[in-house]
């Protein structure tokens, strides 16, 4: 089978649906022949989200980049208009039906129906090629995303004919909640790379954290969204009862001011920004850990939750977006209302405080997390789609 891959966000830039694409793909290209369009980057998203490693799978062939000169989400104005004008690429219509007849793919996986919708419905429309688009983050409403753009998301992504979400929240967010569009297929983890049983004891000796310590870790994009600023106030309540430090892995533009924040607080001796994990450095991270910790308040999905589950952590969260979905409340982890530093604190305490849940949730984690979200299983439920649509 022959799968063009489009995407308006790749490596190097670093995120989890970069990670997701990447992993479903490096598996479908050993069965298939895979070409992946996506655009040049900017310099400045290279800067604050670029990825510090080679990743080789896939070669200079299997990736054309294209100029995105004539993308309508960047233009000026769109917040004081509402975002009237439609958020979609033009370039991107011109680079996919171009490839699709020069490559003549059997099936088009597009993902994001912002900004790349509108090149999924022209290739489907014009080239009659099939196409599944996969919605999987910020092309749904929620933060910071103009009025406007759930319209034109909507309308984009009913016209074209196959539909694949990464979460029940995301669809529903997009078509209400008794919407049965589409397929729910969510990312993955790999369970084998990702595990219980490493040894994460130097690189607490690295870091200087006593044996008797406990370690709180927390991995994400450093961006307002993700709330890091939360954490790190919680941490002021949870010294006062527990001997913790909080490890902070990831780059982004709010780094600066979390730092500032971290200073303020007089925690700078114990909290560790780790920055950029390399991604064979990472399941350490997870292994010297107790708990893994995350407060996103707007999450499509959560792939270091489930690296966290994978290597059996409990995990301490917040009860909003796609998260209960991946964290079930006292089953996997704890789930509080955002944004309130002290109940995060003491579900973080009560948690240390009681080993028989760490245990339970530990178990539970890395169950899940093999039955459901093996990379493997979901690479193979993306490729039944591929074929139900030839057939």
């Amino acid at each position: 089978m022959k799968i063009l891959l489009i995407t308006p966000t790749y490596f190097p830039i670093m995120g989890g649906a970069e990670i997701g694409i990447y992993e479903i793909y490096r598996r479908l290209i050993k069965r298939h022949k895979v070409k992946i369009l996506t655009p040049w980057l900017d310099n400045k998203l290279i800067s604050d989200y670029g990825i510090e490693e080679p990743f080789i799978d896939f070669s200079d062939k299997d990736i054309l980049r294209f100029k995105d000169k004539i993308n309508l989400m960047n233009l000026p104005g769109h917040r004081k208009l509402k975002g009237i004008i439609p958020p979609y690429s033009l370039s991107s219509i011109q680079a996919a039906l171009k490839i699709v007849r020069l490559f003549k793919p059997d099936i088009v996986n597009v993902y994001y129906v912002l900004p790349t919708g509108l090149a999924a419905l022209l290739v489907e429309r014009i080239t009659r090629t099939p196409v599944v688009i996969s919605i999987i983050g910020r092309d749904v409403p929620g933060p910071n995303i103009p009025p406007m753009w759930k319209i034109y998301a909507r309308r984009v992504a009913r016209l074209v004919s196959r539909k694949v979400f990464i979460s029940q929240y995301c669809r529903q967010a997009l078509f209400g909640s008794d919407s049965d569009y589409g397929e729910i297929v969510p990312f993955g983890v790999d369970v084998k790379k990702f595990r219980p049983d490493l040894d994460g004891s130097k690189l607490r000796d690295s870091f200087k954290i006593p044996r008797n310590s406990k370690i709180l870790f927390s991995l994400q994009r450093l961006d307002q969204w993700k709330r890091v600023d939360v954490i790190i106030e919680a941490m002021k309540f949870v010294l006062k009862r527990k001997d913790v430090f909080l490890v902070i892995g990831g780059k982004g533009p709010e780094q600066e001011s979390l730092l500032q924040i971290t200073r303020e607080l007089g925690l700078t001796s114990r909290i560790i920004f780790a920055g950029y994990i390399r991604e064979n450095d990472l399941p350490l991270y997870y292994a010297m850990s107790d708990i893994f910790v995350f407060h996103s308040t707007y999450e499509t999905f959560g792939l270091v939750l489930l690296q966290a589950m994978a290597a059996g952590k409990p995990i301490v969260s917040v009860n909003c977006t796609a998260i209960p979905e991946l964290v079930e409340n006292n089953q996997n982890g704890i789930l509080v209302d955002p944004l309130n530093p002290e109940e995060f604190a003491s579900a973080v305490i009560s948690l240390l405080n009681n080993k028989k849940s760490m245990k339970c949730f530990s178990a539970e984690s890395r169950r899940r997390a093999l039955i459901e979200y093996d990379w493997d299983h979901i690479a193979e439920k993306y490729e039944a789609i591929f074929y139900r649509c030839l057939k």
